[in-house]
């Protein structure tokens, strides 16, 4: 049976705006020549991971020996093995986790392993290195660290006092906790933060509490691991502090990099905060240093009635002023040389760090003023935000690459993966992006049949969602939405690229089914709701575009509802745009949405057993010149334009259920259904609409 042919990258109209990407077959020839010589290793790689792999057959549960799984892993093993560097992206289903995990086992070099998301943490630490541990021949450790806002602060907390019964109880957590980690806790309380660790408030081996410390405790076993799991962020701030963080830099595996130019941009830069500047009035006061008249200025200075929802730059010449004038206000050289003349006569202990801990805190948010005064700093850029009704001063790093060339510098070999890193079929864009120059290239798709798993609907007869067509696009989009939800029995995820979309649909939407926006509850809770109720919708945004794994039939539609460009009146974003002048499009915009999509895409099918349909409701991906790239970088699937087309494999999902059920066949799987015959399949005219 013939399915829906797939656009093809060399089937693509040029176009000058996206030239630059479109040219980037070399970039498809580089990969297949790579994997050509790294699969030339796998041989001999093979046999030195094949016990392991073996073991995994035969202990854990349902596994089955996965080509793909063992390609990437004789990859990693030759990466680590001849310190070398290497790009892997490993489609859904790879089960990349193993892959990477089990070489670093093997190696038996020490090795950081770099997430972004909480979830992932947990799983490696939880499940995959608990059974590995558990499994293998070779012995290892491994451990998780936090960055030590996550850990209660002795110190800080003895300064806090607070008579509510929320603190009270608090304190009963306090005397009994053995690890100090917030996450114990089964909900955080609103004062946290003035009691967690500060590394602004932190004189380490210096500070008193230093023996009984719950972050240093657990950071002086970590010397004596192996395997040390942290997030982005903590790898960023050891590359801040010169390598002095994290405890060994042998061997890196950075997981989800395709977020880790972001969160070096945010690392890199700097916030201006209300509670920032208040905690050092209050350090001050419980000092004895008179500042009760600065309380008000400050009050003044950082809350406003009306604050942008948007980010606001450059900083308005107004702020400047007032932070100039807030400045002389604080007087901070002042107060530096009052701790000095306190340090000399001060011989406790307790006290000595206070006043030392002090003077740092005084420093950095002296210097982090001074810069936002003076902006110079042509690497970042500047902007304004608001925070429950505060404004907040951020600054972030433009262009990331510099940064990043000097993190894998620190390591003997590091490995980069994710399963969207390529764009187009080239890792052109992250190589430019990050200034990669020296690491090897492998591409590895999913296992997953998406023929027989999935459908792809696009929705052709949709006004294009731009500014002159929104109204019309937010309304007709949400009729198309609630029908769809309407087939498939609910059991969806609907993505936006805003909140002012997200909040219309919330509203106007009317359906059957159960369903939540984000916003009204935290999103874990958001996505155990989801998972606990029968055939309800989330609408959701930005966070839920990646990172969430719902399996099974819980979730069987996701709908993007938008293309995920980049939003104009993002600082970082539009300050890169300008800085491509006329390649922004190609080099940027195109290839950052592509990811975006892709990562959206991967919610809906996460297991062999998974099915469903993706709508994309952006009719641009039919009648632009690039939809084609887009279309070309997403599984190999079948594609409709037509919801009859939905309803149908809908209707052949319900139907091969219910057969199987009668028959009480396991052996009749969903990979052993017939592809669906959509109705492009049938009038040829429309095939050809949809080559087009």
């Amino acid at each position: 049976m013939p399915a829906v042919m797939m656009f093809r990258l060399t089937n693509a109209t040029r176009n000058d705006s996206i030239e630059s990407i479109e040219n980037k077959e070399n970039g498809r020839m580089d990969i297949l020549n790579n994997k050509v010589k790294i699969c030339k290793k796998i041989a001999e790689e093979d046999k030195a991971l094949e016990p392991a792999f073996k073991i995994l057959g035969q202990t854990l549960p349902g596994y089955e020996k996965r080509e793909e799984q063992v390609r990437m892993a004789a990859a990693v093993w030759d990466c680590l093995r001849n310190k070398k560097r290497l790009l892997v992206e490993a489609g859904t289903g790879v089960g990349k986790s193993f892959a990477y995990l089990i070489p670093a086992i093997l190696s038996k070099q020490k090795t950081i392993v770099s997430t972004a998301s909480i979830a992932l943490q947990d799983q490696l630490v939880n499940k995959d290195l608990v059974f590995l541990q558990q499994t293998l021949p070779q012995k290892f450790s491994y451990a998780i660290l936090k960055g030590k806002n996550n850990y209660l602060c002795l110190k800080r907390e003895r300064e806090f006092s607070e008579l509510s019964g929320a603190f009270m109880e608090f304190r009963e957590w306090v005397s009994e906790t053995i690890t100090g980690d917030k996450d114990e806790l089964s909900s955080v309380p609103d004062f946290w933060s003035r009691v967690c660790g500060d590394s602004d408030d932190c004189n380490a081996l210096h500070c008193p509490y230093y023996k009984d410390c719950f972050y240093y405790r657990h950071y002086r076993s970590l010397y004596k691991k192996d395997i040390l799991v942290v997030n982005h962020h903590l790898l960023i701030f050891d590359l801040l502090s010169e390598f002095n963080l994290l405890p060994f830099h042998d061997q890196l595996v950075i997981d989800e990099a395709h977020q880790i130019e972001d969160v070096i941009s945010h690392v890199m830069g700097s916030v201006l905060s209300h509670s920032r500047v208040v905690w050092l009035l209050y350090r001050l006061r419980g000092m004895k240093i008179v500042v009760d008249h600065i309380f008000e200025p400050v009050e003044s200075f950082f809350k406003r009635r009306e604050i942008s929802v948007k980010a606001t730059y450059p900083i308005p010449d107004d702020i400047r002023e007032g932070l100039m004038n807030l400045k002389a206000l604080l007087s901070l050289g002042g107060v530096a040389e009052r701790l000095d003349a306190f340090s000399l006569e001060v011989s406790d202990d307790e006290r000595a760090d206070k006043i030392l801990t002090t003077k740092k805190y005084v420093f950095s948010l002296s210097r982090v003023i001074d810069d936002f005064i003076a902006q110079e700093d042509n690497d970042r850029v500047y902007y304004m935000t608001g925070n429950k009704g505060y404004i907040e001063l951020k600054s972030s790093l433009v262009e990331s690459g510099s940064s990043f060339c000097d993190l894998t510098n620190g390591y003997k070999s590091t490995v980069m993966t994710s399963a969207t890193l390529t764009a187009g079929g080239s890792f052109h864009y992250l190589r430019k992006r990050l200034g990669i120059m020296d690491f090897e290239e492998m591409a590895i798709g999913s296992p997953f049949d998406y023929r027989k798993q999935a459908l792809l609907y696009i929705g052709k007869d949709l006004p294009a969602p731009d500014k002159e067509n929104n109204a019309s696009f937010m309304n007709e989009s949400l009729r198309v939405i609630e029908r769809l939800i309407q087939v498939s029995g609910g059991r969806a995820l609907v993505l936006f690229t805003s909140y002012k979309h997200l909040n219309y649909a919330a509203e106007h939407i009317s359906i059957d089914y159960p369903y939540k926006s984000q916003g009204k509850m935290p999103p874990a809770r958001l996505i155990q709701w989801f998972k606990r109720k029968p055939r309800s919708v989330l609408l959701a945004t930005a966070t839920f575009w990646q990172g969430i794994d719902i399996k099974g039939e819980d979730l069987s539609l996701v709908i993007v509802v938008k293309m995920p460009f980049g939003s104009p009146g993002d600082p970082v974003y539009d300050e890169r745009c300008r800085r491509l002048g006329d390649g922004w499009f190609g080099d940027l915009a195109l290839p950052q949405a592509i990811l975006m999509l892709r990562q959206g895409f991967g919610r809906l099918i996460r297991s062999a057993e998974d099915y469903g349909v993706v709508a994309i409701l952006d009719s641009r991906l039919l009648t632009s010149s690039y939809g084609r790239i887009i279309i070309s970088s997403l599984p190999d699937m079948n594609m409709s334009n037509n919801l009859d087309d939905v309803q149908r494999f809908f209707d052949s999902i319900r139907n091969d259920a219910k057969e199987k059920e009668h028959n009480r066949s396991p052996a009749k799987r969903l990979h052993q259904r017939h592809p669906v015959r959509t109705t492009a399949d049938k009038d040829p005219d429309k095939q050809r609409m949809l080559e087009r």
